[in-house]
């Protein structure tokens, strides 16, 4: 008995099957970049789920699939309602019901955060704890709430979506209408955005040697914030005290008995987390 897993990203979709436990028995990876419609979509999904099973040798019974899907999800539906991005062509889809009918099987659909705190909770570092919040720290920012083993969504499937809190309500206009929201101050693409307005703004910063490479992200502000460079200083240093503002004000709301934090902005360096947690510590 296995259960299948979709987990769709900005940039790659990742499906995969794992057992009872968890353990996971094959998985897979595409990019989502040149594919332009929903239609598309669903049909390379199914082509990589018709491939794992195939290497499975059908020896397997597949009990269903759980997607992971950014944006707001009616769980009840199964439809996206919410979803920006390279993605937009699923919104307002009936992403669940649509897979279903293609993979032969139950599906269950969610929002991607959500399921992995839950994840968290059930079979990792959340494993019988009463409260758990998550975050995640990427392209942009996600969060998940679990009590008693149950995730609570809202009533119009919002909640987690912490990225879209104001913190600075005379910042910039945010694509979720608050201006100021966190995510524009704490997301890779917040920093990003911020970098390149520093050297449109004429501030004299070594990214400007760099910025328009192919590769470049977080991890190269955070390398030349370690080489002295003052506007990368002041970036890194930006993004971790709003870290650290929204993560004290989850803990006051919530308190809960275990905050999870992952994302890419965490690859970058140690000293992130390190001094986003001493922050935190001071404000509680």
């Amino acid at each position: 008995m296995i259960f299948g897993g979709i987990d769709i990203g900005g940039t790659t979709v990742k499906v995969g099957f794992v057992d009872k436990e968890g353990n996971i028995l094959c998985r897979d990876l595409f990019h989502v970049e040149n594919i332009k419609s929903y239609k598309n979509f669903l049909k390379r999904i199914f082509n990589s789920i018709k491939s794992l099973i195939n290497n499975l040798e059908n020896k397997y019974l597949i009990q269903g699939y759980g997607v992971g899907c950014p944006g707001r999800i009616n769980v009840q539906e199964g439809r996206v309602l919410w979803c920006k991005g390279k993605l937009e062509y699923i919104e307002n889809q009936l992403l669940g019901p649509d897979l279903e009918a293609l993979l032969g099987k139950p599906v269950f659909c969610d929002n991607d955060v959500n399921s992995i705190v839950f994840g968290e909770a059930h079979f990792g570092k959340g494993k019988n704890a009463k409260i758990v919040v998550g975050l995640t720290f990427g392209a942009g920012i996600g969060g998940g709430i679990i009590i008693n083993g149950n995730i609570i969504r809202g009533e119009h499937f919002t909640a987690g979506h912490f990225g879209y809190m104001s913190q600075d309500s005379s910042g910039r206009n945010h694509e979720s209408g608050n201006s100021g929201a966190v995510e524009i101050h704490a997301s890779h693409s917040g920093v990003i955005y911020k970098a390149k307005e520093a050297i449109q703004l004429g501030m004299k910063t070594s990214l400007e040697e760099i910025i328009n490479a192919n590769n470049f992200g977080f991890n190269n502000i955070y390398e030349e914030s370690e080489k002295g460079d003052k506007v990368s200083i002041r970036l890194v240093q930006e993004l971790e005290s709003e870290m650290s503002i929204l993560i004290a004000n989850l803990i006051f709301a919530f308190d809960p008995s275990i905050i999870l934090i992952g994302g890419g902005l965490l690859n970058a360096g140690k000293g992130v987390l390190t001094r986003v947690r001493e922050k935190i510590i001071k404000r509680i």
